[in-house]
C-alpha cells in the first residue's frame, strides 16, 4: 500500500504572523542572530569575566558585553599580563564587580600616586596606570594585597557601590579613613600592615548606616574613641589591633552596641 501523502497546511494571509517569541519556540534552529542585545547581554551575566572576553565575536556581542553584569568572580590583576587585560576590560567589561590587586612581578610597578615615597620604584621596567580602574563603576568588592602602590590614590576611594574593601601590606600607600566617604555602600573594611593609613574612628560616621564589620589592625596613625561608632546600627564586628604605639584609641569598647 503506497503511503499516504500529507495534505499541505493551509495558511490564512489575512492572519497576523505568530509573536516573534512563538516563532523562536518553533524554530529548532534558532539561533544567536534571533536574540537582541538586551537579552544576550542577561546571558552574558552567567559566564565569569574569561568567558564574556572569548565570545565578543561581533558588534552586537561585543554591545551585549558592555551592558552585562559580570558575575561576582574574582579577577586579579598579577602581572602586565593580566593588567593589560583588565586595560581591556575596562571598555569591554565596564560592570565588572569583583577586582583584585596583587603583587607584579619584580621591576613591574603603577604609577606613584600623590606625596609618593622617594627613591620607591626607581629603575623599574614597567609603570602601570592605575587610574583606569575608575571605568568600573559597579565594582562592589575590591582586595588590595602587597601591591606595588606609592603615595595617595584618591580612585582607590570612588565606587558608589562598592561593598568590601580589603587593604593588606601596603607599605608605601597613603590614605586617611576620610576618603572613605567616597565609598557610601560599604559594609566591610579590612586593613592589615598599612603604616601611612591614618585619620580618626570618627571619619567612619558617613558609613554610619552601612558599616557591618570593621578590622584594623597594625595601622599606628590611627586614632579616635569608641564613642564615635557606639551607634552604628548595623556594626557586627569591630577588630583594632596595635594601631598605635601610643594609645590612639580611647574610651569603653562596651559602650558600642
Amino acid at each position: 500500500m503506497p503511503p499516504r501523502s500529507k495534505k499541505p497546511r493551509l495558511i490564512d494571509a489575512s492572519s497576523p504572523p505568530p509573536p516573534r517569541s512563538w516563532r523562536m519556540a518553533g524554530r529548532l534552529n534558532a539561533t544567536f542572530d534571533d536574540l537582541g542585545v538586551d537579552e544576550l547581554a542577561i546571558i552574558f551575566g552567567f559566564f565569569p569575566h574569561h568567558d564574556i572576553m572569548r565570545v565578543r565575536l561581533n558588534k552586537k556581542m561585543r554591545d551585549a558585553a558592555t551592558q552585562a553584569i559580570v558575575p561576582m568572580t574574582e579577577f586579579a590583576v598579577k602581572s602586565v599580563r593580566y593588567y593589560n587585560l583588565m586595560a581591556a576590560m575596562t571598555t569591554a567589561l565596564p560592570n565588572l564587580q569583583r577586582l583584585s590587586l596583587r603583587p607584579l612581578p619584580l621591576g613591574d610597578v603603577y604609577s606613584d600616586g600623590a606625596d609618593p615615597d622617594e627613591g620607591i620604584g626607581e629603575g623599574t621596567d614597567t609603570t602601570n596606570d592605575i587610574n583606569i580602574i575608575s571605568s568600573f563603576r559597579k565594582l562592589r568588592i575590591l582586595y588590595i594585597t602587597g601591591a606595588p602602590l606609592n603615595g595617595r590614590y584618591p580612585v582607590l576611594f570612588d565606587f558608589p557601590l562598592l561593598q568590601n574593601l580589603t587593604i593588606h601590606n601596603q607599605p608605601h600607600l597613603k590614605f586617611d579613613l576620610g576618603m572613605l566617604e567616597g565609598l557610601p555602600m560599604l559594609e566591610e573594611l579590612d586593613c592589615f600592615r598599612i603604616p601611612h593609613m591614618s585619620g580618626n574612628l570618627r571619619s567612619l560616621r558617613v558609613l554610619k548606616d552601612t558599616l557591618e564589620v570593621v578590622t584594623i589592625h597594625d595601622c599606628e596613625n590611627v586614632r579616635g574613641n569608641f564613642a564615635d561608632l557606639a551607634d552604628f546600627p548595623n556594626l557586627m564586628e569591630l577588630d583594632l589591633y596595635s594601631i598605635g604605639r601610643t594609645n590612639n584609641v580611647s574610651g569603653d569598647i562596651r559602650d558600642i552596641g
